[in-house]
């Protein structure tokens, strides 16, 4: 079934504590093994990483408008030539800019599906729980 590279673990016994943990849990009422408000909290902690890395790369896609201060030597002091420069790098990779902006923009409307999506979940499970209960009520009663 499992395999280990390590001899000294015992996949199958490991198994069976898992199984016999899963067990126990469900006997004590405990169906869930987070609760919802930790599942929502780690996807909202999840689309905001998202969305920060999305910013960062935005941030880094737009035109370079100041030289950097590393290099602020004497040939990069005359403002002509750092001008001229930083044309010249923004034409250079103009192409480049527009595929990263465009991949920016793509990325933020996965984000958006994205939180849609776990919306329209978290809806489902709360359906699916009131479901579970009624059902056990029509049951019993």
């Amino acid at each position: 079934m499992l395999e280990s590279l390590n001899r000294e673990i015992d996949v199958e016994a490991l198994m069976l504590r898992l199984r016999g943990r899963v067990s126990d849990l469900e006997q004590q009422g405990h169906h869930e093994l987070l609760p919802s408000d930790a599942v929502a909290l780690r996807n909202s902690v999840f689309i905001n990483s998202l969305e920060a890395f999305v910013n960062t790369a935005d941030q880094k896609a737009q035109i370079r408008a100041q030289w950097p201060s590393l290099l602020a030597g004497f040939f990069f002091n005359i403002p002509a030539i750092r001008r001229a420069l930083l044309d010249g790098l923004a034409f250079l990779f103009k192409d480049q800019r527009h595929v990263n902006l465009a991949l920016v923009a793509a990325f933020r409307e996965s984000i958006s599906l994205n939180r849609q999506l776990i919306e329209q979940f978290d809806l489902l499970r709360k359906d699916h729980e009131d479901l579970k209960k009624n059902a056990g009520r029509d049951f019993s009663g």
